[in-house]
């Protein structure tokens, strides 16, 4: 893997706030104290109607939701009293429609919410007694979330049959292009000044693991329908490009459809960053272990997208360092060595000017 350079932001530590869900580090669920439990389960979707070999036609037909994911969700507090938010998971489901994910508990019974991610596939109906397709049907419905509590070495079922309440008057065969970039908060070299290294963000060679969330408005303004495309990544430069499917009536809705395109949290363990050396007045690097947190942009699109792509701009990371035995210096090397005053705070290398 190439090697970057690490920055991170400023940040001011505060007392008696609760612990948010992206104050937590890596040891934080890595920790040797914490149980484990074990959610496994069964994922078939209703792929509609079909003809037997005897020529009998039936209107359902479950079969295993190969290559479609579950989320796992445990509130922060299972882990942290008083803390706030999720901690989110994914599990793939194989090509019998099973899945299994072993994930940390609480320290006490932690309740654990299951559901399937929403997703598109083809469903056939009977339109006028014939088997007709929609290619592009949206299963929502039987999604979840189921909730169970688990203890230590617990290993709970839960088990899902979606269908879809597609039907062959409301296909979801209109499609638009979305385009964007990732990109990393990196020390690099000033192009004015070969000595100093200044803050930027850059692509780094990196494949990203994306989501895109689409949700659709009713004439009122409220939410009519909500899906996931899942399986999106970027090239080595950050970039991305990705169809998704809108319904078909969309350009004619008063409130016009919504993107939301997310990253995961991804830790990378040999991230090399770069640190200044107060003693010797130099720069080194290290190899650490670095939490590049998730990120998410999002944008409403217009009938112009039809024809353009949906242009959804750069999505900025700054990177989280994680390894508590890593040097705590960082700053410029065209400041006095002491022109920094370093930080070091709930696992995260932070900075702030010297006044």
């Amino acid at each position: 893997m190439r090697k970057y350079f690490l920055v991170a932001a400023a940040a001011l530590m505060l007392v008696g706030c609760s612990k948010e869900q992206s104050e937590f580090s890596s040891k934080d669920l890595k920790n040797d104290a914490l149980p484990q439990g074990t959610v496994v389960g069964t994922v078939k979707y209703d792929a509609g109607a079909y003809k037997d070999a005897n020529g009998v036609i039936f209107e359902e037909h479950f079969i295993p939701a190969a290559g479609q994911q579950v989320k796992i969700e445990v509130s922060n507090s299972a882990y942290v009293s008083g803390s706030t938010g999720n901690q989110t998971f994914l599990a793939d489901i194989d090509k019998d429609g099973k899945f299994s994910f072993t994930l940390p508990l609480g320290l006490a019974a932690t309740n654990v919410k299951v559901s399937v991610v929403p997703f598109y596939a083809e469903k056939k109906v009977l339109s006028a007694g014939k088997i007709v397709s929609i290619p592009d049907a949206l299963y929502n419905i039987g999604v979840g979330p189921i909730q169970q509590s688990l203890t230590n070495k617990d290993i709970k079922t839960y088990d899902f049959n979606v269908t879809s309440d597609a039907t062959i008057s409301e296909g979801l065969s209109q499609t638009v292009t979305v385009n964007g970039r990732v990109l990393v908060q990196q020390w690099v070299k000033d192009p004015n000044d070969a000595t100093n290294y200044i803050v930027d963000y850059k692509a780094i060679e990196k494949k990203w693991d994306l989501t895109c969330e689409v949700t659709t408005w009713d004439n009122n303004g409220y939410s009519y329908m909500s899906y996931t495309k899942t399986g999106i990544k970027t090239n080595n430069e950050g970039e991305y490009s990705f169809t998704v499917n809108l319904p078909d009536n969309w350009m004619d809705m008063y409130y016009k459809p919504q993107l939301k395109v997310s990253t995961k949290a991804e830790l990378d363990d040999s991230f090399t960053g770069r640190y200044y050396d107060h003693d010797k007045g130099e720069w080194k690097s290290q190899t650490c272990i670095v939490l590049y947190p998730a990120e998410q942009n999002s944008i409403t699109i217009t009938k112009n997208n039809e024809v353009v792509p949906v242009e959804l701009g750069d999505m900025y990371i700054d990177p989280e360092l994680q390894d508590k035995d890593g040097k705590k210096g960082i700053g410029n090397n065209s400041i006095d060595k002491d022109g920094y005053t370093t930080l070091y705070s709930k696992g995260k290398l932070n900075y702030t000017w010297a006044w």
